[in-house]
């Protein structure tokens, strides 16, 4: 301590810096990886009735009751081949009769309503299940995936299991 009169205490200062605090790397984490892609999975196919890997990767339409990535960000743009875009399709009749004209495909909603009714109980019991199969298996395998870790981290990999 520094006394510059009787009232006042100075302390000297520190000659070194502090070191920052070291963190550990960033790593991946493959088994909640997989549960995410799992969850993420059910929930596209309760939606828009499709799995995950056709909703992100499909290049065309599917089929009536399924809805891509593709499709939706063409009908929020209002690009042609969007989603929810409803057509009419006029049949010509032989013999001179006027033609029939229906109109095909539903609204964006309504399809999502459809394939929820279809395919909403499995998609909550995935929801629901998923989860709890994770922690099952993460208490099951604690101690190999503990060793796998070690390993992993020795390798100087980014991922742990």
């Amino acid at each position: 301590m520094i006394y510059l009169c009787p009232s006042v205490k100075v302390m000297a200062r520190r000659k070194t810096r502090r070191k920052s605090p070291r963190r550990s790397p960033k790593t991946i984490n493959l088994a909640k990886t997989l549960e995410a892609g799992m969850i993420a999975n059910a929930v596209t196919v309760g939606f828009f009735n499709v799995g995950l890997g056709d909703f992100v990767m499909s290049k065309s339409s599917m089929g009536a009751s399924q809805i891509t990535a593709r499709e939706l960000l063409a009908g929020v743009t209002g690009s042609a081949g969007g989603f929810g875009t409803q057509y009419k399709v006029t049949t010509s009749a032989v013999g001179g009769r006027p033609g029939t004209t229906s109109t095909r495909g539903l609204a964006f909603g309504a399809q999502v309503q459809e394939n929820l009714a279809n395919n909403g109980a499995q998609m909550v019991g995935s929801l629901i299940l998923i989860p709890a199969g994770f922690k099952v298996f993460n208490k099951l395998t604690r101690s190999p995936r503990s060793m796998a870790n070690q390993l992993l981290k020795q390798t100087g990999l980014p991922l742990k299991v």
